[in-house]
């Protein structure tokens, strides 16, 4: 007699479905985060405003000041 109710196989699809579910639900809100910011820098740049560029390139200035004490070990100095 077979079991009645969804298979191992089923149950296995369906706990890996909702896995890449909730992957591309992250990935969705990280992708409309971008899209917001640059939404935000390219009408600040249409005003002539440059503040969240600033920003972004403060960011990423400290972010390459971090890999380079970790390349290196002198704290950025060549």
């Amino acid at each position: 007699m077979i079991p009645a109710g969804p298979s191992v196989v089923t149950l296995e699809m369906l706990r890996f479905i909702r896995r890449a579910l909730a992957e591309t639900h992250e990935l969705t809100q990280a992708i409309t985060m971008l899209a917001d910011r640059v939404d935000r820098l390219t009408a600040e740049l249409a005003l002539g405003e440059l503040s969240e560029l600033t920003k972004l390139a403060a960011r990423a200035l400290r972010h390459l000041d971090t890999m380079d004490i970790g390349h290196n070990g002198h704290g950025g100095q060549p």
